[in-house]
């Protein structure tokens, strides 16, 4: 029996039962698993700006973070901490030198490599236990009464000065968006066609009671309004 605490961590890393190709296999699947529920999370969060080139990175990476801890686990002595130091640095200099173009792209990245971490050293239910807590406390903020509440939106719309008073036109449109919610603000005026046409963007907080369809239909009630479109202003900050 070790007598020191070095020899209690030689003997320990000596000691450890060899991986079978049973463990391996359980492992991978497991993996596998894990990156499905990460892509599930994903898309909830991401939507409509879900990448699929990202969602197969997220299972990729998965597996082979599981693969590198079996590998570590599989060394015995010293060499395991020179070998777990070595990989840290090379995925360090991938992760530093990939662009994501989103911060909460980079957050499914750690996610992935929990996981995997989790699966490759066979602690599965912590891996389960972590997927649970943050899928669960996501939905409760995706469905907080705060983010409920807050419906910002930006309203892009076009209308004709000439035929009409354009003052007339503008205070028709500030009113109407009054009535529709709260904040307004315009973001920025411009001609088009030549000065037939003038557009303008404005943003606001929508009424908790008013649709984007129904503002829609108020706006387009004004005289001298050709066209309306509304954008989520989230979707705006997409790349």
């Amino acid at each position: 029996m070790p007598t020191t605490d070095t020899d209690l961590m030689q003997w320990s890393m000596f000691a450890m039962s060899t991986t079978t190709w049973i463990d391996v296999l359980l492992n991978f699947l497991v993996a596998i698993a894990y990156g499905f529920f990460v892509s599930v999370i994903y898309r909830h969060c991401r939507g409509l700006h879900a990448n699929r080139s990202f969602i197969q990175t997220l299972y990729m990476l998965t597996l082979i973070i599981t693969l590198i801890m079996m590998i570590i686990l599989s060394i015995r002595g010293t060499a395991a901490v020179a070998v777990a130091f070595g990989l840290m640095g090379a995925l360090s200099i991938i992760r530093f030198r990939t662009v994501v173009k989103d911060n909460r792209d980079t957050a499914f990245v750690f996610l992935a490599v929990g996981v995997g971490m989790a699966s490759g050293t066979g602690k599965w239910w912590i891996g389960f236990a972590g997927l649970a807590v943050i899928g669960v406390t996501l939905m409760m903020l995706e469905n907080a009464p705060w983010g409920r509440n807050k419906r910002s939106i930006i309203v892009k719309l076009t209308f004709r000065p000439h035929g009409a008073d354009e003052k007339d036109v503008t205070r028709d449109i500030g009113n109407i968006l009054a009535q529709l919610g709260s904040q307004v603000h315009m973001i920025h005026v411009r001609t088009i066609r030549l000065g037939e046409l003038i557009e303008t963007t404005y943003a606001l907080n929508l009424y908790k009671n008013v649709t984007p369809n129904y503002a829609i239909e108020q706006i387009l009630a004004i005289s001298g309004v050709d066209s309306v479109n509304i954008f989520n202003p989230q979707d705006l900050q997409e790349p």
